[in-house]
């Protein structure tokens, strides 16, 4: 059964099972399960710290164009299939 795509009106949270560590700007990351690391440069370690609670999509897309300045087109082409991998990594899931 194919995943739905991730869209602006999704919430979604952080999965429980990581260790993660500041490194430099960014972040090493590892999921516990599989013992897989993820290296996250700093602004996808800016979106991971806001996952830490349940955020709407569209309000993290909000907080990163203000932040990093990027217009709406290129946020959500850059973000969107981001959260995806994160998602199809079981590394977020999206709330009910």
């Amino acid at each position: 059964m194919p995943v739905a795509p991730i869209t602006s009106s999704d919430v979604l949270v952080r999965a429980e099972r990581h260790v993660a560590a500041p490194l430099g700007e960014g972040l090493a990351m590892m999921e516990i399960d599989t013992g897989t690391y993820y290296l996250l440069d700093e602004v996808a370690a800016a979106v991971w710290s806001r996952l830490a609670q349940p955020t709407r999509v569209s309000d993290l897309m909000a907080e990163l164009r203000r932040g990093y300045d990027v217009a709406a087109e290129r946020c959500e082409a850059d973000v969107l299939p981001f959260l995806a991998r994160l998602r199809d990594k079981g590394l977020v899931r999206v709330q009910d």
